[in-house]
Protein backbone atom coordinates (compact mmCIF):
# COMPACT_ATOMS: atom_id res chain seq x y z
CA UNK A 1 0.00 0.00 0.00
CA UNK A 2 1.41 3.29 -0.94
CA UNK A 3 1.11 6.61 1.06
CA UNK A 4 1.25 9.91 0.73
CA UNK A 5 0.91 13.20 2.76
CA UNK A 6 -0.74 16.02 1.68
CA UNK A 7 -2.83 19.51 2.56
CA UNK A 8 -5.15 22.04 1.67
CA UNK A 9 -6.48 25.48 2.72
CA UNK A 10 -9.55 25.21 4.95
CA UNK A 11 -11.94 27.60 6.78
CA UNK A 12 -10.44 30.90 7.93
CA UNK A 13 -7.23 29.97 5.83
CA UNK A 14 -6.66 26.96 8.62
CA UNK A 15 -3.63 23.95 6.76
CA UNK A 16 -5.80 21.20 7.05
CA UNK A 17 -3.06 18.06 6.36
CA UNK A 18 -4.19 14.91 5.12
CA UNK A 19 -3.18 11.52 4.46
CA UNK A 20 -3.91 9.03 1.31
CA UNK A 21 -3.61 5.32 1.55
CA UNK A 22 -3.82 3.55 -2.29
CA UNK A 23 -3.87 0.02 -1.87
CA UNK A 24 -1.76 -1.96 -4.55
CA UNK A 25 -4.82 -3.27 -6.59
CA UNK A 26 -7.26 -1.56 -8.85
CA UNK A 27 -8.88 0.62 -6.77
CA UNK A 28 -13.17 -0.08 -5.89
CA UNK A 29 -13.64 3.06 -4.29
CA UNK A 30 -12.58 5.90 -1.88
CA UNK A 31 -13.51 5.78 2.15
CA UNK A 32 -12.92 9.28 3.76
CA UNK A 33 -11.70 8.67 7.74
CA UNK A 34 -12.57 11.34 10.32
CA UNK A 35 -10.14 10.38 13.53
CA UNK A 36 -11.61 11.57 17.12
CA UNK A 37 -11.09 14.42 19.59
CA UNK A 38 -6.58 14.98 20.42
CA UNK A 39 -5.98 12.69 17.89
CA UNK A 40 -4.49 12.30 14.58
CA UNK A 41 -5.07 10.10 11.42
CA UNK A 42 -1.65 8.50 11.39
CA UNK A 43 -2.71 6.52 14.31
CA UNK A 44 -5.35 4.86 11.94
CA UNK A 45 -2.52 3.21 9.29
CA UNK A 46 -3.68 -0.06 10.10
CA UNK A 47 -7.05 0.72 9.49
CA UNK A 48 -6.29 2.12 5.75
CA UNK A 49 -4.32 -1.25 5.40
CA UNK A 50 -7.49 -3.48 5.92
CA UNK A 51 -9.62 -0.89 4.50
CA UNK A 52 -7.10 -1.55 1.37
CA UNK A 53 -7.94 -5.18 0.91
CA UNK A 54 -11.40 -4.27 -0.61
CA UNK A 55 -9.26 -2.02 -2.93
CA UNK A 56 -10.26 1.23 -1.37
CA UNK A 57 -8.31 4.66 -1.23
CA UNK A 58 -8.40 6.28 2.29
CA UNK A 59 -8.40 9.84 2.95
CA UNK A 60 -8.08 11.39 6.51
CA UNK A 61 -7.70 14.26 7.64
CA UNK A 62 -6.06 15.83 10.57
CA UNK A 63 -8.94 18.07 12.09
CA UNK A 64 -7.76 21.49 12.18
CA UNK A 65 -6.25 22.27 15.39
CA UNK A 66 -5.11 18.27 15.84
CA UNK A 67 -2.04 16.61 14.65
CA UNK A 68 -0.09 18.48 11.67
CA UNK A 69 -2.86 20.84 10.65
CA UNK A 70 -2.80 24.52 11.93
CA UNK A 71 -4.55 26.33 14.06
CA UNK A 72 -4.87 26.49 17.83
CA UNK A 73 -4.92 22.93 19.46
CA UNK A 74 -8.08 21.64 19.48
CA UNK A 75 -10.07 24.99 19.69
CA UNK A 76 -12.88 25.02 17.99
CA UNK A 77 -15.24 28.11 16.70
CA UNK A 78 -18.20 26.41 15.26
CA UNK A 79 -18.64 22.59 14.74
CA UNK A 80 -19.12 23.37 11.09
CA UNK A 81 -15.82 24.24 10.40
CA UNK A 82 -14.81 20.71 10.85
CA UNK A 83 -17.64 19.32 8.11
CA UNK A 84 -16.81 22.27 5.91
CA UNK A 85 -13.53 20.80 5.82
CA UNK A 86 -14.73 17.29 5.26
CA UNK A 87 -16.66 18.82 2.64
CA UNK A 88 -13.35 20.21 0.86
CA UNK A 89 -11.72 17.04 1.10
CA UNK A 90 -14.28 15.10 -0.41
CA UNK A 91 -14.35 18.00 -3.51
CA UNK A 92 -10.73 16.73 -3.71
CA UNK A 93 -11.33 13.28 -3.56
CA UNK A 94 -14.04 13.49 -6.44
CA UNK A 95 -11.80 15.44 -8.28
CA UNK A 96 -8.95 12.98 -8.42
CA UNK A 97 -11.69 9.84 -8.51
CA UNK A 98 -14.16 10.70 -10.84
CA UNK A 99 -17.21 7.85 -10.98
CA UNK A 100 -16.34 6.13 -8.38
CA UNK A 101 -18.69 5.40 -5.10
CA UNK A 102 -17.38 7.36 -1.38
CA UNK A 103 -17.85 6.14 1.42
CA UNK A 104 -16.86 8.01 5.17
CA UNK A 105 -15.84 6.09 8.33
CA UNK A 106 -15.87 8.55 11.93
CA UNK A 107 -14.57 7.32 15.22
CA UNK A 108 -15.27 9.47 18.71
CA UNK A 109 -15.60 13.04 17.98
CA UNK A 110 -15.04 12.08 14.29
CA UNK A 111 -18.06 10.10 14.43
CA UNK A 112 -19.79 13.17 15.55
CA UNK A 113 -18.50 14.99 12.20
CA UNK A 114 -19.16 12.15 10.02
CA UNK A 115 -22.77 11.55 11.14
CA UNK A 116 -23.30 15.31 10.92
CA UNK A 117 -21.86 15.82 7.49
CA UNK A 118 -23.57 12.50 6.24
CA UNK A 119 -27.32 13.81 7.19
CA UNK A 120 -25.94 17.19 4.47
CA UNK A 121 -24.48 14.78 1.86
CA UNK A 122 -25.60 11.36 1.91
CA UNK A 123 -26.42 11.58 -2.19
CA UNK A 124 -22.84 11.21 -2.67
CA UNK A 125 -22.33 8.55 -0.49
CA UNK A 126 -22.59 5.08 -0.42
CA UNK A 127 -22.28 3.73 2.77
CA UNK A 128 -21.17 5.49 6.65
CA UNK A 129 -19.63 3.80 9.18
CA UNK A 130 -19.49 4.76 12.75
CA UNK A 131 -16.78 3.61 15.49
CA UNK A 132 -17.75 4.87 19.14
CA UNK A 133 -19.48 7.83 17.87
CA UNK A 134 -19.57 10.86 20.27
CA UNK A 135 -23.44 11.25 19.38
CA UNK A 136 -24.89 11.99 22.63
CA UNK A 137 -24.28 13.94 25.71
CA UNK A 138 -23.47 11.80 28.82
CA UNK A 139 -26.47 10.12 30.38
CA UNK A 140 -27.38 11.67 33.00
CA UNK A 141 -25.64 15.40 32.47
CA UNK A 142 -28.01 17.98 34.22
CA UNK A 143 -29.49 20.41 31.12
CA UNK A 144 -28.39 23.28 33.20
CA UNK A 145 -24.65 21.91 33.04
CA UNK A 146 -25.22 22.03 29.05
CA UNK A 147 -26.42 25.21 28.96
CA UNK A 148 -23.63 26.89 30.56
CA UNK A 149 -21.30 24.48 28.89
CA UNK A 150 -22.53 26.20 25.43
CA UNK A 151 -21.96 29.38 26.94
CA UNK A 152 -18.78 29.18 28.11
CA UNK A 153 -17.67 27.55 25.16
CA UNK A 154 -18.91 30.58 23.19
CA UNK A 155 -17.97 33.61 24.62
CA UNK A 156 -14.54 32.12 26.51
CA UNK A 157 -14.03 28.99 24.59
CA UNK A 158 -10.12 28.64 25.51
CA UNK A 159 -11.18 27.98 29.11
CA UNK A 160 -10.03 24.27 29.78
CA UNK A 161 -12.69 22.01 30.71
CA UNK A 162 -11.12 18.71 31.86
CA UNK A 163 -8.72 16.03 30.13
CA UNK A 164 -8.96 12.60 28.45
CA UNK A 165 -8.71 9.82 30.54
CA UNK A 166 -5.76 8.14 28.42
CA UNK A 167 -6.58 4.93 30.10
CA UNK A 168 -9.84 4.60 28.97
CA UNK A 169 -8.35 4.19 25.81
CA UNK A 170 -7.67 0.89 25.41
CA UNK A 171 -7.37 -2.30 27.28
CA UNK A 172 -3.49 -2.68 25.98
CA UNK A 173 -1.34 -1.07 27.92
CA UNK A 174 0.66 -0.64 24.90
CA UNK A 175 -1.65 1.43 23.20
CA UNK A 176 -2.55 3.61 26.04
CA UNK A 177 1.49 3.87 26.72
CA UNK A 178 2.19 5.12 22.79
CA UNK A 179 -0.34 7.05 23.00
CA UNK A 180 0.98 9.02 25.79
CA UNK A 181 3.76 9.46 24.14
CA UNK A 182 2.74 10.88 20.84
CA UNK A 183 3.59 14.32 20.38
CA UNK A 184 0.73 15.03 17.86
CA UNK A 185 -1.66 13.54 20.28
CA UNK A 186 -3.34 16.59 22.61
CA UNK A 187 -2.61 15.69 26.20
CA UNK A 188 -3.87 18.81 28.12
CA UNK A 189 -7.88 20.09 29.07
CA UNK A 190 -10.19 19.80 25.91
CA UNK A 191 -11.20 23.35 26.14
CA UNK A 192 -14.83 25.08 26.30
CA UNK A 193 -15.10 25.41 22.52
CA UNK A 194 -15.15 21.97 21.37
CA UNK A 195 -17.38 20.85 24.28
CA UNK A 196 -19.83 23.40 22.71
CA UNK A 197 -19.68 22.11 19.24
CA UNK A 198 -20.10 18.58 20.64
CA UNK A 199 -22.97 19.47 22.41
CA UNK A 200 -24.68 21.49 19.67
CA UNK A 201 -24.33 18.50 17.35
CA UNK A 202 -25.74 16.00 19.77
CA UNK A 203 -28.40 18.32 20.52
CA UNK A 204 -29.43 18.22 16.88
CA UNK A 205 -29.33 14.52 16.03
CA UNK A 206 -32.15 13.21 17.29
CA UNK A 207 -34.23 15.02 14.90
CA UNK A 208 -31.99 14.89 11.92
CA UNK A 209 -31.39 11.15 12.10
CA UNK A 210 -34.53 9.72 10.44
CA UNK A 211 -33.66 11.42 7.06
CA UNK A 212 -30.68 9.32 7.23
CA UNK A 213 -31.68 6.49 4.56
CA UNK A 214 -28.28 5.55 3.58
CA UNK A 215 -26.66 1.65 4.69
CA UNK A 216 -24.71 2.39 8.15
CA UNK A 217 -23.03 0.24 10.30
CA UNK A 218 -22.77 1.25 14.22
CA UNK A 219 -19.74 -0.28 16.36
CA UNK A 220 -18.87 0.53 19.84
CA UNK A 221 -17.18 -1.26 22.94
CA UNK A 222 -19.59 -1.66 25.87
CA UNK A 223 -17.24 -0.59 28.36
CA UNK A 224 -16.36 3.03 26.88
CA UNK A 225 -16.11 5.52 29.46
CA UNK A 226 -15.44 7.94 26.45
CA UNK A 227 -18.64 7.88 24.89
CA UNK A 228 -21.42 6.37 25.51
CA UNK A 229 -22.58 3.84 24.03
CA UNK A 230 -25.97 4.57 23.94
CA UNK A 231 -25.29 6.60 21.22
CA UNK A 232 -25.10 4.23 18.86
CA UNK A 233 -28.26 2.81 19.67
CA UNK A 234 -29.91 5.95 19.65
CA UNK A 235 -28.71 6.39 15.91
CA UNK A 236 -29.81 2.79 15.33
CA UNK A 237 -33.56 3.27 16.34
CA UNK A 238 -33.90 7.19 14.89
CA UNK A 239 -32.21 6.47 11.72
CA UNK A 240 -34.71 6.35 8.82
CA UNK A 241 -32.48 3.78 6.93
CA UNK A 242 -33.85 -0.26 6.19
CA UNK A 243 -29.89 -0.95 6.35
CA UNK A 244 -28.45 -0.28 9.90
CA UNK A 245 -26.21 -2.70 11.33
CA UNK A 246 -25.25 -2.19 15.17
CA UNK A 247 -22.35 -4.12 16.75
CA UNK A 248 -21.73 -3.48 20.71
CA UNK A 249 -18.79 -5.17 21.79
CA UNK A 250 -18.59 -6.84 25.26
CA UNK A 251 -15.86 -5.80 27.40
CA UNK A 252 -14.03 -3.26 24.92
CA UNK A 253 -12.99 0.02 26.05
CA UNK A 254 -13.45 3.59 23.72
CA UNK A 255 -10.78 2.55 20.86
CA UNK A 256 -12.39 -0.64 19.64
CA UNK A 257 -9.95 -0.71 16.12
CA UNK A 258 -6.80 -0.51 19.24
CA UNK A 259 -8.25 -3.35 21.29
CA UNK A 260 -6.99 -6.66 21.66
CA UNK A 261 -9.96 -8.06 20.03
CA UNK A 262 -8.89 -5.47 17.46
CA UNK A 263 -9.03 -7.88 14.54
CA UNK A 264 -12.63 -9.04 15.59
CA UNK A 265 -13.69 -5.91 15.28
CA UNK A 266 -11.90 -4.35 11.65
CA UNK A 267 -12.82 -8.08 9.99
CA UNK A 268 -16.21 -6.63 11.34
CA UNK A 269 -16.17 -3.74 9.56
CA UNK A 270 -14.45 -5.16 6.05
CA UNK A 271 -16.98 -7.96 5.95
CA UNK A 272 -19.97 -5.64 6.46
CA UNK A 273 -18.00 -2.67 3.72
CA UNK A 274 -17.55 -5.73 1.06
CA UNK A 275 -20.96 -6.50 -0.49
CA UNK A 276 -21.52 -2.82 -0.49
CA UNK A 277 -18.24 -1.68 -2.38
CA UNK A 278 -18.80 -2.33 -5.86
CA UNK A 279 -15.38 -5.07 -7.03
CA UNK A 280 -13.93 -5.70 -3.75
Amino acid sequence: MQHEESSFTGVAGTKIVYDVWTPDREPTGVLVLCHGLGEHARRYDHVAARLGELGLIVYAPDHRGHGRSGGKRVHLKEFSDFTDDVHTLFSIVTAAHPGKDKFLLGHSMGGAIALSYALDHQADLKALALSGPAVIIATGTPKIVMQLGKIVGKYLPDVPVENLEAAAVSRDQKVVDKYNADPLVHHGKVPAGIARGMITAAEGFPARLPSLTIPVLLQHGSDDRLTDPAGSKLVAELAGSSDVTLKVYDGLYHEIFNEPEQEEVLNDLIEWLRPRVTGA
